[in-house]
């Protein structure tokens, strides 16, 4: 899920974020803002590919190393944290 203490405004399609641990703004848009709006609760891998699949109408497996790939981008900026 989301780290809470991430400042984020959805502005249209597209999430603006301020990060005061991290120390930077980040932007995120199309099917990573779709993404990060799943993650306001915990969710589990399989959640976010059906999730994603349905909104973007692609089979959940077709998006699974995409969502891991953008997942660990998240966790290596300290963005999301793993729920408990």
């Amino acid at each position: 899920m989301r780290d809470p203490t991430l400042q984020a405004v959805e502005m249209g399609e597209e999430f603006v974020m301020m990060g005061l641990a991290q120390g930077e703004y980040y932007s995120v848009k199309g099917v990573a803002a779709a993404l990060w709006r799943h993650l306001a609760e915990p969710r589990d891998l399989g959640e976010l590919c059906a999730l994603v699949a349905a909104e973007y109408d692609v089979a959940a497996e077709a998006c699974r190393d995409d969502i891991v790939a953008f997942l660990d981008e998240l966790r290596g900026k300290r963005m999301v944290l793993a729920a408990t």
